[in-house]
């Protein structure tokens, strides 16, 4: 495939990334900011039932949805007979239609707080809904339009750059709302709202393009017939992917506990103020995207699996090493870009490899068993990354709480470095777990000519 097609290919990460921030990192920011003088109260802000606010339960459930249908968006791919390939259809029908769900998500329909928080849940419900049906077969095209392990690396990374930069542009979104109602004449919801649907048109057209303008070549392929169960639990008794998911998610845990907490790791064991630590998060994303190329000509060089025990390795010695972060005779500012530096290369190794780590599989387990569930594979990475994410949320103030003793205090400094210490278990489990993938293995199911 040229590298244009691989570029389009990469504008579908892009796009998903860019259309899927905002609900996924500002709805709360929008809805429930209490007291704030740019959004009025749009939904019910009181307890549902006593338990869940209306915010909390559209998340809630948005995130429940999500797992279930990136499962069954993976299977229901394998499964098809489209005339236009089995994910070429499924991201065509659902590319227009998530985007549009991303902007509606933030267009509630009336001044009535009840009509609005019904509407809320549900358009939360829709679109996750609509992302897992577009994404998941859009990553399950990766070992199809990758014939090599270098051709996947080259698209994986391709990926990596597209989300770094929609989640750079997903960032930006209340900086661009503020210049768009100064210099629009706009309130600064209506300004929300363009920035929003400017993104949502763009993320329209990017999403459309590579299923309009790539073949996957699957249209001759035998669908999968068993049901979903089955088809979970063969995908689940691949060894290597197995091992690969554990490995994967202790790293989701342990990286999302650190950037939970960062911002007070830096202020309140090293001392130094919100403005540094913002500066020291940026270091972390931008080392990260400058790794990436140098990450691609390793992987060549080591391996995949190599470079996943190297990343595992700095990973857990700078978790251990700012465990103690504020008691080293050294300045604080050293110390912070000391562990701003060692967390960006294990979380470039882990944006760039595991796409296609799991595309590689999915080739290796297609080889041996004559049948393509891509699908599954990735629905279930895909679950395991996200999963992650959502209980290490639950955790953090957990650990936090097991100190201090209060739940909505700000973390003192004997929880935070509990967080860490957890985050580096985490990450020992997960380094062993590495042992049960054998690339080599897999690299002789492939072949020399892959």
């Amino acid at each position: 495939m040229s590298f244009g097609k691989k570029l389009v290919y990469a504008l579908g990460q892009f796009a998903l990334t860019l259309c899927a921030y905002a609900a996924g990192n500002l709805f709360l920011s929008y809805y429930v900011s209490a007291g704030s003088p740019v959004f009025a109260d749009l939904i019910h802000r009181n307890a549902v039932l006593g338990l869940f606010t209306v915010a909390g339960l559209a998340i809630a459930l948005g995130r429940i949805t999500d797992a279930g249908a990136s499962l069954v968006s993976g299977w229901l791919s394998d499964r098809s007979r489209f005339r236009r390939g089995r994910r070429n259809t499924f991201m065509l029908l659902a590319g227009a239609p998530v985007a549009c769900a991303s902007f509606l998500v933030f267009t509630p329909p009336s001044d009535n707080p009840t009509v609005n928080s019904v509407y809320v849940v549900l358009i939360i419900l829709v679109f996750y809904v609509l992302l897992s049906l577009y994404a998941v077969p859009y990553l399950a095209m990766l070992p199809r339009i990758g014939p090599t392990r270098r051709e996947r690396m080259t698209l994986s990374i391709l990926m990596a750059i597209a989300i770094a930069t929609a989640t750079l542009l997903g960032n930006r979104i209340f900086t661009l709302t503020d210049l768009l109602a100064r210099t629009a004449g706009l309130t600064m919801p209506e300004a929300f709202r363009g920035i929003i649907g400017l993104y949502a048109l763009v993320s329209a057209v990017f999403l459309l393009l590579p299923p309009l303008l790539i073949n996957a070549g699957d249209t001759g392929d035998s669908p999968v017939r068993e049901p979903f169960g089955k088809s979970f639990a063969l995908v689940i008794r691949d060894d290597h992917f197995r091992s690969y998911l554990l490995a994967d998610s202790m790293f989701r845990i342990a990286s999302a506990l650190v950037i939970a907490g960062f911002s007070w790791f830096v202020t309140i064991l090293l001392g130094l103020d919100t403005r540094s630590a913002n500066l020291l998060l940026l270091t972390v994303f931008f080392s990260n995207l400058a790794l990436f190329f140098p990450i691609y000509l390793l992987v060549k060089r080591l391996g995949k699996r190599k470079m996943l025990f190297i990343a595992y390795l700095l990973f857990i010695s700078a978790l251990v090493a700012s465990v103690f972060a504020g008691l080293y005779p050294v300045s604080p500012w050293t110390q912070g870009m000391f562990l701003a530096f060692m967390l960006s290369i294990p979380y470039a190794v882990f944006t760039v490899i595991p796409n296609a780590l799991v595309a590689d599989l999915v080739v290796a387990a297609e080889r041996k068993s004559g049948e393509q569930r891509g699908g599954m594979y990735f629905a279930i990475h895909t679950l395991i990354v996200k999963t992650g994410v959502i209980v290490a949320g639950l955790l953090f103030p957990l650990f936090t709480v097991f100190v201090n003793g209060v739940l909505g205090r700000e973390p003192e400094s004997g929880g935070l470095r509990l967080v860490l210490a957890a985050a580096a278990l985490f990450s020992v489990i997960g380094f062993f777990s590495l042992f049960g993938y054998h690339e080599k293995e897999v690299s002789a199911v492939l072949g020399d000519q892959d």
